[in-house]
């Protein structure tokens, strides 16, 4: 004997639905997200490398909407910092220790020595224009610090989907430090090559988002 199913017309809305469910996108949590940013240990001395801060992160996970609010203090007064949300999605994620000091071995950390631990740009903090990761290293649009060495950032922007669906995952890192007292990034050249002063990208602060 043979038995045969049939297709109802409910049947069809209840696959329908189960499909659409499936296709459907993944929201991101709307919250608040914080970290407290410590110095990097370097182990070298230098002026602007006792940074402390704190960024809050607000979310719309409908809308992928971020409003970033970020304090620090210890920077290098009246120059430009690079700041940014580092990570990988979905990996693990954290702020270096001075056993990162392993290219250039000169006691600081920079940036190709620290992202093995907080890893690559994801998000630029910017004053204005991108927040992509390609304007990571635009310190024209960078926050300045004021006279005393403070920043208070605070921008609302769009961010990817797939970093607002890790950022308690993520880090916060705050670079620049006028390292010999000139008043401006000078030095020896970065890692990164491309003409970049050490001191304008070096990681000074970080702190893992929750």
């Amino acid at each position: 004997m043979q038995i045969r199913t049939r297709n109802t017309g409910a049947g069809v809305l209840v696959l329908a639905a189960a499909l659409a469910v499936a296709a459907a996108p993944v929201m991101a949590a709307t919250g608040t997200f914080r970290a407290s940013t410590q110095p990097v240990p370097h182990t070298s001395s230098g002026s602007g490398l006792n940074v402390s801060g704190s960024a809050t992160l607000r979310l719309n996970g409908m809308s992928n909407v971020l409003t970033a609010t970020i304090t620090a203090s210890g920077l290098s007064p009246r120059l430009p910092h690079l700041m940014h949300i580092h990570g990988v999605i979905d990996g693990d994620n954290d702020c270096p220790t001075i056993s990162a000091d392993t290219i250039t071995v000169d006691g600081f950390i920079d940036t190709p020595e620290g992202e093995p631990a907080y890893g690559p740009i994801l998000v630029t903090f910017s004053t204005k224009g991108s927040t992509a990761a390609s304007a990571g290293l635009n310190l024209s649009t960078a926050v300045v610090a004021d006279k005393f060495g403070r920043i208070n950032y605070n921008r609302t922007f769009k961010i990817p989907a797939d970093v607002a669906n890790d950022l308690e995952n993520l880090e916060i890192v705050i670079h620049g430090a006028d390292l010999n007292g000139s008043g401006a990034y000078d030095g020896v050249e970065s890692a990164l090559g491309m003409g970049i002063p050490l001191e304008a990208e070096l990681p000074v602060s970080c702190g893992v988002l929750n």
